[in-house]
């Protein structure tokens, strides 16, 4: 595995080594210790950096992260100077510490590409996300269950863990801030899960990645989201189905709009009689149709919101992590976010950076994709597991892509982390270099 590791001399191969180590213990930590895990996730970046054949201004890919950045700062320029910003005086410096959820990470894109050269290494970090997600599975299991919730301190209180309770209304958390969080961390980690049970062929170890996934499913269902839930079947359909997943994907989302009508026309009597013979309230994920359309889907309001301002700042908006205030200001109500990441880049930062960002995710995805569908692809992808296992990688960053579109898991400290590592790797993969 670290033979692999494309690094100039044997000194800075043993460098990588360490390096490669550490990116495995971060990844590990990650779900249940993110600061920690973080931290070392920083300093496995610095011995790949300083020892990376690829230079960062150089590298073709780079140039629109580079670009992106710059535009994002002249953004924070702009609104700091510019009086004619209704919150101006709100943001303060909101806008510049915003730049942490996206500069910093452009680095980590660059920065783990050489840890994630081989399939082997790609695989074996696949096995520390699932490995790593066993803790979060037990804990949430424990809060749903039993009730158990904490708080818990590990070396004098360096490490705190705490689970919020569950209510009526709300999912299963584990050691995240809500449900929705939970749940895309389960759905990101479920393709690698199914790929484990696949590819094991012992019969101990099928046994073991048997429960594993009966246990994903159980928590999936759980945490009540709706996100997650599509994405447990959609990253079914992309493993099993490849070839019909643009036939048999809409269908299913077809089907749950139909599902959602016809949840919405019951009567309150019966489902409340269904709700307390369920384990959770599903029901409470469809709309009531006494409600007004602006009361059964309150996100289209958002988005009209959204498209509204950022067409009257369009070129820097309006500074990073200003729509909560903005949307205050004019509506006197708190909403953290647009509930759509291509919104949120562009009512923080400008329809450009928006369109610079998301093009270049969707231009990887579609690259991926065709190395697996097309003839050349299935030739380089050598072996039935290393295709399988191209599949889950694929499904991840699919269900990462869908999930932002509806909703802003991002800015959880995990989910951006794992979301750039998964990037990083497809970017990195030998297969699709090939």
């Amino acid at each position: 595995m670290f033979e692999n590791i494309k690094f100039l001399n044997q000194g800075e191969r043993k460098l990588s080594k360490v390096g490669l180590k550490l990116l495995y213990l971060g990844v590990f930590l990650l779900p249940t210790a993110p600061l920690i895990g973080s931290l070392i996730l920083i300093f496995s970046l610095f011995f790949s950096s300083n020892n990376n054949p690829i230079n960062f201004i150089k590298e073709r890919e780079n140039i629109i992260f580079i670009l992106v950045s710059l535009l994002m700062i002249l953004s924070c320029f702009y609104n700091s100077l510019d009086h004619t910003n209704i919150i101006q005086k709100k943001i303060g410096n909101l806008s510049w510490i915003s730049l942490i959820n996206w500069i910093p990470f452009f680095w980590c894109y660059w920065g783990f590409q050489p840890y994630l050269q081989s399939n082997n290494a790609r695989k074996m970090l696949a096995k520390i996300l699932v490995i790593g997600t066993i803790p979060v599975i037990l804990s949430g299991l424990l809060q749903y269950f039993f009730d158990i919730t904490g708080p818990f301190e590990l070396f004098n209180g360096l490490i705190v863990w705490y689970q919020r309770p569950v209510g009526i209304t709300d999912g299963l958390t584990g050691p995240f801030n809500n449900a929705n969080y939970a749940g895309s961390w389960l759905a990101i980690v479920w393709p690698f899960a199914i790929y484990f049970f696949v590819s094991n062929k012992k019969i101990s170890k099928k046994m073991f990645t048997t429960i594993i996934c009966f246990l994903f499913i159980v928590c999936l269902l759980l945490t009540n989201s709706r996100n997650s839930w599509i994405g447990m079947f959609i990253s079914v359909q992309i493993m099993f189905g490849f070839e019909t997943m643009f036939l048999i994907i809409p269908l299913l989302i077809l089907c749950l709009f139909l599902l959602t009508f016809l949840v919405s026309i019951i009567p309150i009597s019966i489902k409340d009689v269904i709700a307390n013979l369920l384990p959770i309230n599903i029901l409470n994920n469809f709309p009531d149709n006494s409600a007004s359309l602006s009361e059964a889907y309150p996100r289209l309001e958002i988005w009209k919101f959204s498209i509204d301002n950022i067409l009257k700042r369009p070129i820097f908006g309006w500074g990073g992590g200003s729509f909560p205030l903005v949307y205050e200001y004019f509506k006197d109500k708190w909403i953290g976010h647009p509930h759509n990441i291509i919104f949120e880049i562009a009512f923080n930062y400008g329809i450009l950076t928006a369109i610079l960002i998301c093009s270049k995710v969707f231009q990887s995805l579609n690259i991926f994709y065709k190395s697996i569908a097309n003839y050349a692809g299935l030739h380089i992808i050598k072996g039935k597991n290393n295709l399988i296992f191209e599949k889950a990688w694929f499904s991840s960053i699919l269900f990462i892509t869908y999930s932002h579109l509806f909703d802003m898991q991002y800015f959880d400290l995990r989910i951006s982390i794992v979301s750039w590592l998964l990037l990083s790797g497809l970017r990195a993969s030998d297969d699709l270099k090939s």
